[in-house]
């Protein structure tokens, strides 16, 4: 049974299973004799990169996971090293004011400075027996002691270990206070003397039994007994000392652990009119009725020829749910049959069991794929679009209306030449040669509905997916791609996936099934695809669109590969991006007497 831990719970001798391109957690040998050694920090690759250039796809087989087991406990290395350098820390802003006044100033100039005058002057009352000339012991030792005593802060020691208790007794009050209360939802992050968090920490000084529990507090930390670090860090120095906050973002820290739709993009025609030779409505045919009204010219008028309008939809991530979105546009039912369709892949393709399962498998050969070039970055955090999906209308039970036959996956390698020619927003930034592209791939999902209908339902980047793509779905009918259209969608997307992960969505019916085993193999295609997708002509019976039953028996060539590749259907890309939590975005503290800035300068640093 394989269980999913975190590599500090692994011990020597467990048994792990490496995927490709992984990191390795530790020393580890492999099961067989003929398995390499694998040390820490090592990138797990199980077959060695094939550079050669090709102009034609291939069929690649995946690469497979293996075991190996554990020559060490990875933890130990981390807990050793974090007890040798506990004490090694960064010097504070009020450490280093300290020891600028009471050691290099008081210690290091005044006191021998009134030492030394004190000295002269007693020197000089003993040689010219000065009036009120006593013994030299006197003259010498007593009254220098009693010049330098003045000096010696004796009460700044004191003064300052019990301030600096004082200030983390309140620190921690004024965490569990904002830890028990719960901001309502209709209520915003604010900085102003209104805001029930900043009544609710205020008030809290007020109370007696805050003052108990605040004196309580004070004597253990004095006493060491309190469960915070307060002999080895000090927070309130830390924090006192903050000007600008700039966030390294982490999963699950600053951010949610899972990304969300934060936009979605389609493309719409400007009249209700389509040149399609479509007859039925692609949402329709799903089962799914379009909410929107769309209006039919009138006979024998002279309409317009349409032009493409690109609409992005933006969502708000809900801050007291991890999963849940809503769009930001009240008039968003308008599009709904642009994107019922969208909800409808992102179900079947997203969500479902049995993409997941090869998607992760998929991953790891792109991980591994993806090491071989400077220039690419797998991209694999396609996450859950359920909640987009329901936002849309869809629910859970729309699912048991398909049955999902095979998948198939594809991917494609590039050159750098190719990443700097094409990619306009890299090139204006000048960064060609510091930016990292996603590495182009879809996977597709065969499905078949409860007609026996064989639909194809395509996930991945927006580049491969529309170089895929001939037409459209403009909410109503099938509207082919201009070359205008399609330098909209690449410049959204090359411009939003700089910072954020988008993916795209594609629908293509179908006449027939592929065989099991070539959904276990890869297609790789090469660097320039262009010639694959040079137009041919493909003609269908004059039917329903999605109303393609198949026929005949299920065996499929290479060729027959590439073709259920081309000729799809684009249903616009969406974006996803890690939401800030917003209770890390609020900071205001006051400690005995140091006022902290209400607002600080949070500069984000976001990695890929």
């Amino acid at each position: 049974t394989i269980v999913n831990l975190p590599w500090a719970l692994l011990v020597e001798g467990d048994v792990i299973v490496l995927r490709p391109g992984q990191e390795v957690p530790g020393h580890c040998r492999g099961l067989q004799p003929e398995d390499p050694e694998q040390f820490f920090g090592q990138i797990f690759q199980p077959t060695t990169p094939q550079k050669d250039n090709f102009s034609t796809p291939r069929i690649r087989t995946p690469h497979r996971n293996k075991a190996y087991r554990m020559c060490e406990t990875p933890y130990l290395k981390n807990l050793k090293l974090a007890l040798e350098q506990a004490t090694v820390r960064p010097v504070t802003v009020f450490e280093k004011q300290r020891y600028l006044c009471t050691v290099k100033i008081m210690e290091g100039i005044v006191l021998p400075l009134v030492i030394s005058l004190v000295v002269i002057a007693s020197f000089v009352r003993h040689v010219y027996h000065l009036p009120g000339v006593t013994h030299w012991t006197e003259i010498y030792f007593l009254q220098t002691i009693a010049a330098s005593l003045p000096l010696l802060q004796i009460v700044f020691p004191i003064a300052w270990v019990t301030l600096n208790c004082f200030g983390l007794a309140r620190f921690k009050l004024l965490s569990e206070t904002r830890q028990k209360y719960v901001r309502p939802k209709s209520c915003s992050i604010s900085e102003d003397a209104s805001d029930p968090l900043i009544k609710a920490m205020s008030e809290s000084n007020l109370q007696p039994e805050n003052l108990k529990s605040l004196g309580k507090t004070f004597f253990n930390i004095l006493t060491g007994r309190e469960d915070m670090v307060c002999r080895t860090a000090n927070i309130v120095h830390v924090l006192g000392s903050l000007s600008a906050l700039s966030c390294v973002d982490k999963k699950g820290i600053l951010s949610w652990p899972n990304p969300t739709a934060e936009k979605v993009f389609f493309l719409r025609n400007s009249s209700p009119s389509s040149h399609s030779s479509s007859k039925t409505s692609l949402v329709g045919s799903m089962g799914h009725q379009s909410d929107e009204q769309l209006d039919t010219p009138v006979e024998g008028t002279k309409t317009a020829e349409p032009s493409t309008i690109v609409e992005v939809l933006d969502l708000t991530h809900d801050q007291n749910a991890p999963f849940c979105v809503e769009f930001d546009d009240q008039r968003w039912r308008q599009h709904l049959a642009r994107l019922k369709p969208l909800g409808l892949a992102a179900l079947l393709n997203t969500c479902a069991p049995a993409p997941r399962h090869t998607y992760a498998h998929f991953c790891a050969h792109l991980t591994c794929e993806a090491q071989y070039s400077e220039d690419l970055v797998p991209v694999t955090n396609r996450r859950c679009l359920c909640e987009l999906a329901k936002q849309i209308g869809f629910t859970d039970s729309v699912t048991d209306s398909y049955q999902v036959q095979e998948c198939l996956a594809i991917f494609r390698q590039l050159q750098a030449d190719t990443i700097r020619r094409e990619t306009r927003f890299v090139r204006s930034l000048q960064l060609s040669t510091k930016v990292k592209v996603p590495l182009p791939h879809m996977l597709a999902v065969i499905v078949k509905d409860q007609a026996n209908q064989l639909q194809m339902l395509t996930q991945g980047t927006a580049d491969i997916i529309l170089d895929s793509c001939v037409d459209y779905w403009n909410g109503r009918d099938l509207t082919p791609i201009s070359p205008a259209d399609r330098k909209k969608i690449i410049d959204f997307y090359q411009r939003n996936s700089l910072t954020a992960y988008c993916t795209a969505f594609a629908y293509k019916p179908l006449t027939r099934g592929i065989s099991p085993s070539l959904s276990a193999l890869y297609l790789e295609l090469p660097a320039d695809s262009r010639p694959l997708y040079a137009p041919r002509s493909q003609t269908w019976a004059d039917a329903p669109a999605l109303h393609f039953h198949s026929t005949g028996k299920t065996t499929t060539t290479e060729s027959d590969h590439r073709s259920k590749f081309t000729h799809f259907s684009y249903k616009g890309p969406g974006m996803l991006a890690y939401r800030c939590v917003s209770k890390y975005f609020f900071l205001k503290y006051r400690y005995f007497g140091l006022n902290f800035p209400r607002c600080l300068c949070i500069n984000f640093v976001f990695y890929r």
